[in-house]
């Protein structure tokens, strides 16, 4: 009896846009590449799945939908890689933020 794959969730590429935009440091830069390039992973398997016509596995969704996602994914981690991480010790100790028109 064939065993039937999860779904890729429809919100992961929105997800790790998110969460590239938060990252701070270079630990959040690799865990999101890390998670970014273990779906995309497992994305190309289900394609290939599908590719072979595997009997062993059901891919619950279609090639094209998976090629798209794959895109995204690819895109995505370019973005996570170009993310710049800023020296902590470049940044001020005390960063206040002055409301608009604050003289002081």
């Amino acid at each position: 009896m064939p065993k039937k794959l999860k779904k890729i969730p429809a919100d992961l590429v929105s997800y790790i846009q998110i969460e590239t935009e938060a990252i701070k440091d270079s630990n959040d830069k690799m865990m999101i590449s890390s998670y970014c390039l273990g779906k995309l992973e497992l994305v190309n398997w289900y394609i290939e799945l599908l590719e072979v016509g595997s009997k062993k596995y059901i891919v619950p969704q279609s090639k094209a939908y998976l090629e798209t996602v794959r895109d995204q994914l690819m895109e995505c981690h370019k973005e996570i890689m170009k993310t710049k991480i800023s020296n902590p010790k470049d940044r001020p100790i005390v960063d206040i933020k002055y409301p608009e028109g604050y003289e002081g």
